[in-house]
């Protein structure tokens, strides 16, 4: 099998599919996949037996309906790509919930009726991991969600999320909150969210702050409201190689913080952001550079590096600094464009200017 991330450590790609005589069919426990049928119940059945055979679920290339949450605990839920398609009947109960040990979900698309408004339930979120460990979310194609396309509860901790496409959200794309840690996220097409395409979100009401998150080799685009990429309170996080463009809120591509209002965050600290590439982000309504690092006071962010970025474009400044901070350096970022290359009041903050040499995103493979 593949190596799960732990620490951010890189995965070694997608596994290969699962042999049939080595896996419950979801047809054999009587699913219609007509995309009409309620196949809810069929799944249900097919994954208690899979969790007791200890053997995935295969979901064959058709539409197979479900009307309410899916229960994904300890074991594997797969198809063959996009034409395995899970279509939720009722967009308020649309999840998939994972949890236990080493779960995973892979290679599907999820689609279903379309949510009115946005939602915060985690009903309502297309992906929601409760606890789980050791899990895997991989080539999966996510078309639209009422709430978050993927999000993390409970504690969550060692696994991938990778290889994916998020599409349409109503809320956050990728949404990593609730104390997560050792996760990486890598390699996923985000984009039309209507709030931040990847996020790491810890408040200070948590009991533990998101830790130990590596996102690399992403694209997020065309956000509708929100950031593409933001650490809004979060330890040992590690922004890198990433393309995020086009926000069409006029806000930040790369957004580092602390934040007060209704729901305070925690500060960010050991946030590392290197070798991204950004286009046509910020605005002078948002008062967000295409990076923006913040603090509304209540505790300063520490020890943020921001190195080699390619920033293109910028409708304010390339790179803005408002609020306390501790350790923050700013270094060898290359600006075309914009009003300001780094627009930074405090004169503690280290600003080493761009002097040549290749920045930006990596090519990738």
């Amino acid at each position: 099998m593949a190596t799960i991330a732990v620490g951010g450590q890189a995965s070694d790609g997608p596994e290969a599919p699962w042999p049939v005589a080595q896996a419950v069919r979801l047809v054999e426990e009587g699913a219609a996949c007509d995309g009409v049928t309620d196949d809810g119940p069929a799944l249900a059945r097919a994954l208690a037996r899979a969790k007791e055979l200890r053997v995935p679920v295969l979901v064959p290339e058709r539409r197979c309906a479900y009307a309410d949450v899916i229960r994904v605990d300890g074991t594997t839920l797969a198809g063959s790509g996009p034409a395995s398609v899970l279509h939720a009947l009722d967009w308020r109960r649309s999840a998939i919930f994972m949890s236990g040990h080493a779960p995973r979900v892979s290679n599907l698309r999820l689609a279903g009726a379309a949510a009115p408004s946005r939602q915060s339930a985690w009903e309502m979120t297309r992906i929601t991991l409760f606890g789980a460990n050791d899990f895997v979310i991989d080539h999966v194609t996510i078309e639209g969600a009422a709430a978050a396309g993927i999000q993390t509860a409970r504690g969550t901790r060692r696994g991938r999320i990778t290889g994916n496409v998020v599409r349409n959200t109503l809320s956050d794309g990728i949404h990593l909150t609730a104390g997560a840690s050792e996760i990486l996220v890598e390699d996923n097409l985000v984009e039309f969210s209507g709030d931040d395409g990847i996020a790491v979100v810890s408040y200070r009401a948590d009991p533990v702050p998101v830790s130990h998150i590596t996102a690399r080799g992403n694209v997020v685009r065309h956000n509708r409201w929100g950031r593409n990429m933001s650490v809004v309170g979060g330890e040992h996080v590690l922004y890198e190689d990433n393309l995020l463009q086009d926000n069409e809120a006029g806000r930040a591509c790369l957004y580092i913080a602390q934040e007060g209002g209704d729901l305070p965050t925690r500060a960010a600290r050991d946030v590392q952001a290197r070798r991204n590439t950004l286009d046509n982000c910020g605005g002078l309504l948002s008062g967000h550079g295409a990076i923006m690092v913040f603090s509304d006071g209540q505790e300063p962010n520490r020890a943020i590096t921001l190195r080699d970025n390619d920033v293109r474009g910028p409708r304010l400044a390339g790179i803005r600094v408002r609020g306390p901070a501790v350790d923050l350096v700013l270094e060898a970022n290359r600006v075309s464009g914009g009003w300001r290359a780094v627009d930074v009041r405090d004169p503690a903050v280290r600003v080493v200017p761009y002097a040549g040499g290749p920045v930006g995103r990596s090519p990738r493979p």
